[in-house]
C-alpha cells in the first residue's frame, strides 16, 4: 500500500480507488492503523492517529478524524463522519447520514441507526468560561433508531432501545425504552429485552461487499409481482 505512506493496513483489507487512510492533518501526526479484511469504499477518509480493526467497513464517503478507536466487525456507512477523539468498541453498526461528536464513548454490538444526530456541547458558543464538550456514553447492546438525537454527556444504559426520531435529553437506565420529544423513559418491553443479535452486529461482510455469496443477495419483495431486472415491468 505504498499510496498511504501514512498508514498500515491489514492483510485482506481492500481499500477502493479514491479513499485516502492516514491523512496527515498535521505534519507530525501519527499514522493510521486498520486491521485485516476490511474494506474502505470510495471517498472513504482516515485520518492519522487512528486506530481501527479487522473487518471494518466503510460507506462511500465517510469521514473518521484523528484520535479515533475503533474494535473489530465495526460497519461506518455513507456520508457519515467521526468527528475525532471517539471510542467505539467492538460489532458496532452505524448506518449512513449520521454524526458523532468528539468525546463520545460507544461500548460493544451497539446499532446506530441512518440520521442520528449526537452533540457533545448544550450551550455552543455562549460559554462564559471554558468547558470542554463531552458527548455521550453509549453503553453495551444499545439500539437507537433512525432519525434520533443525543443530546451532550447523556448515559444511555446498557440493552436500552431508543425508538426513532426520540430526543434524548437526560441519562437513561438501563433496559429502558425510551420514545418521542422530548424523550419519554419507561421499562424495556418484555419483547425486547435482549442482547443485540450477533447476526447483525458481527457481519464480516455485508450485503454489497464483492466477495458476498451471490446465492445470498436479497431481492425484490414477492408481494411486487415483478423484478427489478424485469424489462417488461412498469416503470
Amino acid at each position: 500500500m505504498s499510496e498511504f505512506p501514512n498508514a498500515t493496513i491489514g492483510e485482506g483489507t481492500t481499500v477502493e480507488d479514491g479513499a485516502t487512510v492516514g491523512f496527515r492533518y498535521r505534519a507530525a501526526c501519527g499514522r493510521a492503523t486498520v486491521g485485516a479484511h476490511g474494506i474502505l469504499r470510495t471517498g472513504t477518509l482516515v485520518y492519522g492517529d487512528v486506530r481501527i480493526g479487522d473487518y471494518f467497513q466503510s460507506g462511500h464517503y465517510a469521514v473518521i478524524r484523528a484520535r479515533v478507536r475503533i474494535g473489530d466487525y465495526c460497519t461506518l456507512l455513507h456520508h457519515s463522519t467521526l468527528e475525532g477523539i471517539v471510542r467505539i468498541g467492538d460489532g458496532v453498526r452505524i448506518m449512513a447520514n449520521t454524526y458523532v461528536p468528539s468525546r463520545t464513548w460507544i461500548g460493544d454490538h451497539v446499532f446506530i441507526g441512518p440520521g442520528v444526530t449526537i452533540l457533545n456541547d448544550r450551550i455552543p458558543g455562549r460559554h462564559r468560561s471554558h468547558e470542554e464538550p463531552h458527548g455521550p456514553t453509549i453503553e453495551n447492546d444499545v439500539m437507537i433508531g433512525g432519525g434520533v438525537t443525543l443530546l451532550p454527556g447523556i448515559r444511555i444504559g446498557e440493552r436500552s432501545f431508543i425508538a426513532a426520531g426520540a430526543v434524548v435529553t437526560r441519562d437513561v437506565p438501563a433496559r429502558s425504552f425510551v420514545k418521542g420529544v422530548p424523550g419519554v423513559i419507561r421499562p424495556l418491553p418484555d419483547g425486547l429485552d435482549r442482547p443485540n443479535d450477533r447476526r447483525l452486529t458481527i457481519q464480516p461482510i455485508d450485503l454489497w461487499h464483492p466477495g458476498a455469496d451471490p446465492a445470498r443477495d436479497p431481492d425484490w419483495p414477492v408481494d411486487w409481482g415483478e423484478r427489478w431486472d424485469d424489462p417488461d415491468a412498469a416503470r
